[in-house]
């Protein structure tokens, strides 16, 4: 089990909570959007060790400045990493995965020919023609829960509170579950 194999992504170690909190600011809007983004090589291999970690590093801090994104937090484990950013509303987090995947794959393959064998020993030449797994993760995270913000509109608003049902909701829950109305 891979659980207790890694240390895992720590928010305490970048000092997440304070630049979660940052808003950000362009010339028409005041935003703060932030994406928790993981993604694996292929097969799940441990190739990422080594100065491989040092080149990904580099590679994804030009990237994010390239697409104009801040680079929160970056942890990399020997099968899989952590990328957390920050983004302006006009940046699309497929874009952005997209093109880090793509562009760390190439430079990675290009500095470590023998990525392209996924570490594989017996490989007779044939290499395979991407270094990561086609999925990824992408999550989004701000400095506010999803009550917070609920109640927010709730006062902003001055409307009473209606209950809903949650398709699959445990009985003991009904009734607890209560949004503003926006009629």
């Amino acid at each position: 089990m891979t659980k207790n194999k890694y240390k895992h992504f720590n928010p305490e170690v970048h000092k997440i909570e304070s630049k979660i909190a940052t808003v950000r600011t362009s010339f028409h809007c005041k935003y703060n959007i932030n994406y928790h983004i993981i993604w694996i090589p292929k097969y799940r291999k441990e190739i990422l060790k080594g100065k491989v970690i040092e080149v990904l590093k580099q590679i994804i801090h030009g990237q994010c400045q390239e697409i104009g994104i801040q680079e929160l937090a970056l942890e990399v484990m020997p099968d899989h990493l952590h990328l957390f950013v920050s983004g302006k509303p006009t940046i699309r987090p497929v874009d952005v995965i997209h093109k880090l995947k793509g562009n760390t794959s190439r430079q990675l393959r290009l500095v470590f020919p023998e990525l392209r064998y996924l570490g594989y020993k017996n490989h007779y030449g044939k290499g395979f023609d991407a270094l990561w797994a086609r999925g990824y993760y992408c999550g989004s995270a701000g400095h506010v829960s999803q009550e917070q913000v609920k109640r927010y509109i709730q006062e902003q608003m001055g409307k009473p509170v209606f209950e809903y049902d949650i398709y699959n909701c445990p009985t003991e829950l009904k009734g607890q579950l209560k949004i503003g109305d926006f009629s």
